[in-house]
């Protein structure tokens, strides 16, 4: 701040001095309306150009307890996905694990760099952040400030306002949260593919090539973090940002749409009896296929209900267009789907922790381990 801004020497700016002489000079200076506005638009010019103090840096206790609570079940689902034979839960496992690992070790980058910088940090409290949405802006444009969104977020809970200073740490957060969400959408469809031919034609199961299919399944997760991402930090003309957001909301709702056809259809293979060899099976994913299939339709309710403001934000934005489209003029509630999508972003801080700890809970196979290795008592004889 410049000495010509702001004297510290206790007087007056120059501008309010060189007027008050002027106005002693001639005393109707004063007194007239147009100097009084000047005198008040130079002090307020003055005092608003003090920047607010920042806190030095401070440790988040919460974020630091979070983050090594996340890292040790990382470990945890790593090592015991180690002792797991083929199985497709398995590869469902750690084809997101992998991404969990690189978010929580770029965590630990962003924990020791805050400490390093000199952005500062902010005080810290629970309030839930309810971002507001841009001016001149429609409820369809939000993904246009997904990574500025999402830096607000960060800033909000871990308190470090690294994420809002240099835009690279929102950008590789984002793009980590945003992976997980889709492959942990995209995924579970091909969970229940497997759950449902074990079951419906256990004999062909064995021979899949599981871990090809999953990492197939990836390339659509893929294509759409960069998709999410470019139309997050690039201006774009509006025609191409309404042509990839209405292909990417609406593969959303219709892989949804196919996840609950899958459950209900589950409901079905749950009444079709097994025969001596499915019973008799050396194979664990065929001989308890019904319990995995059971304990996994749990798994994947709990765990998509954080979906849900996605699912509702690219619902409800679509219907909108499509009436603006066809010059309907139907009432749909868009300040509900405006809240869903900083829902959505906060739910990226959550998605891993209920993941993770769901995993070794319904996931039959860990679950087996988890008891097996650390509450041998309860196991079963």
């Amino acid at each position: 701040m410049s000495e010509e801004t702001l004297d510290f020497s206790g007087s007056m700016p120059e501008e309010v001095q060189t007027l008050l002489t002027n106005s002693e000079m001639d005393p109707g200076l004063l007194s007239n309306e147009t100097a009084t506005t000047m005198i008040t638009d130079v002090i307020s010019t003055t005092t608003t150009t003090l920047a607010p103090v920042l806190i030095g840096y401070q440790p988040n206790p919460f974020r630091i307890g979070l983050l090594a609570f996340k890292c040790l079940l990382i470990i945890l689902i790593f090592t015991l996905s180690c002792t797991i034979r083929k199985d497709f839960f398995k590869f469902f496992v750690l084809f997101l694990i992998i991404p969990l690992f690189i978010e929580a070790g770029f965590d630990i980058f962003t924990e020791i760099h805050a400490s390093t910088a000199i952005f500062g940090a902010q005080q810290f409290d629970w309030q839930y952040l309810n971002l507001s949405p841009r001016a001149n802006d429609t409820v369809t444009d939000w993904q246009k400030y997904a990574v500025d969104g999402f830096g607000e977020i960060l800033q909000k809970y871990t308190t470090y306002q690294v994420y809002t200073k240099d835009q690279l740490f929102s950008i590789v957060s984002y793009v980590a949260g945003d992976f997980i969400f889709w492959s942990l959408l995209f995924s579970t469809y091909t969970v229940f593919f497997f759950a449902h031919k074990a079951i419906a034609r256990p004999e062909q199961i064995t021979y899949e090539p599981i871990g090809s299919v999953f990492f197939k399944a990836q390339i659509t997760p893929v294509i759409f973090t960069a998709f999410d991402t470019l139309i997050s930090i690039y201006q774009i003309p509006q025609w191409a940002y309404l042509s990839i957001i209405s292909s990417i909301r609406l593969t959303a709702c219709i892989v949804s749409f196919g996840i609950v056809t899958q459950m209900f259809a589950s409901l079905f293979l749950f009444c079709r009896r097994k025969d001596e060899v499915t019973k008799t099976s050396p194979y664990e994913h065929v001989r308890n296929s019904k319990l995995r299939l059971f304990l996994f339709l749990l798994f994947s309710i709990c765990v998509h209900v954080l979906t849900a403001p996605y699912l509702i934000w690219s619902g409800l934005t679509i219907a909108f267009d499509v009436g603006q489209l066809l010059g309907f003029n139907w009432y749909l509630p868009m300040h509900f789907a405006s809240e869903m999508f900083p829902l959505h972003l906060t739910f990226f801080l959550l998605r891993p922790f209920i993941f993770l700890i769901l995993a070794l809970i319904l996931l039959n196979p860990y679950r087996r381990r988890f008891v097996k290795f650390f509450f041998p008592c309860c196991r079963r004889h």
